[in-house]
């Protein structure tokens, strides 16, 4: 049989009690941690565009030829024709950038309408012409521009494990001279 106790501890200390509530409110706060993430977010998806989608470990379809066409040797690379795109992924502050970062919650990416359809591939005729009748467009590709691998995912929670972690020791020297 499990006994269960409880244990509560009173203090006469009111600086000690802020002390608490002042370490409490700072291990919520994962802010720091959630920008390095960030960082490294950015990174990784310029990576991704300079290689084509190599990094992520799926190569982007080459374009079509019709997209060359009219294109007409402008000579920027797959998903770069005016850069949009791109800085919207990686650039805080771009039209469409994406980034908002709370004290335990962080959201990425970018507000272009297609940039989902890169991401995913689109199938025939998605779309819509200017006009708004169906569009006549062939398939799009999937260009995934986000990749997050275990290995990445794994640093990640090694970069917040770290961040509690130096929270814990700065606490415990403050809880110090608390008492």
């Amino acid at each position: 049989m499990t006994e269960m106790f409880d244990l509560t501890c009173r203090t006469n200390s009111e600086a000690l009690d802020q002390s608490l509530e002042s370490f409490q409110a700072s291990l919520a706060d994962l802010s720091p941690a959630l920008r390095e993430i960030a960082d490294d977010f950015r990174e990784m998806v310029a990576e991704q565009f300079a290689t084509q989608g190599r990094a992520g470990g799926t190569p982007w379809a080459e374009l079509a030829s019709s997209t060359l066409r009219r294109r007409r040797g402008a000579g920027a690379g797959i998903l770069y024709l005016t850069g949009a795109l791109f800085r919207s992924l990686v650039e805080p502050g771009a039209r469409a950038h994406v980034e908002e970062i709370g004290g335990a919650s962080l959201t990425l990416g970018s507000s272009l309408p297609y940039a989902l359809f890169h991401q995913t591939g689109a199938g025939r005729g998605f779309g819509q012409t200017a006009l708004g009748a169906p569009g006549r467009r062939g398939d799009l590709p999937m260009r995934p521009l986000i990749v997050i691998s275990g290995e990445r995912s794994d640093a990640w929670v090694e970069i917040v494990r770290q961040h509690l972690e130096e929270k814990l020791l700065l606490g415990e020297k403050e809880l110090g001279t608390a008492v």
